[in-house]
């Protein structure tokens, strides 16, 4: 097989390189603060509507269709406003 594709919440695809993860979230369901240091962090929403808080200081809405990008240095909070499914690219950093 040429090709894999993934779709279920959890882990997707995790190689020396990166590792991409599924989160789904009920609306009103959170992830608590943590951050991912060694990386470059994506978060791409697909459905619904989350709120990201970076470093307990900056923090946005999301729809569908938009792409957050930060070091993974610093600290994140997810708040989904509604039902959302969103992934995380974490990309490792060269040394």
């Amino acid at each position: 097989m040429i090709g894999y594709v993934g779709s279920m919440p959890g882990k997707v695809f995790s190689e020396n390189e990166f590792t991409l993860v599924k989160k789904v979230l009920a609306s009103g369901e959170t992830i608590d603060k943590h951050n991912h240091p060694g990386f470059t962090v994506l978060v791409t929403i697909v459905k619904g509507e989350i709120k990201v808080i970076l470093n307990d200081d900056e923090d946005r809405k999301f729809t569908p269709g938009k792409v957050l990008k930060f070091d993974g240095e610093n600290y994140i909070t997810i708040e989904a406003i509604e039902p959302s499914e969103f992934f995380v690219t974490l990309i490792k950093k060269d040394n």
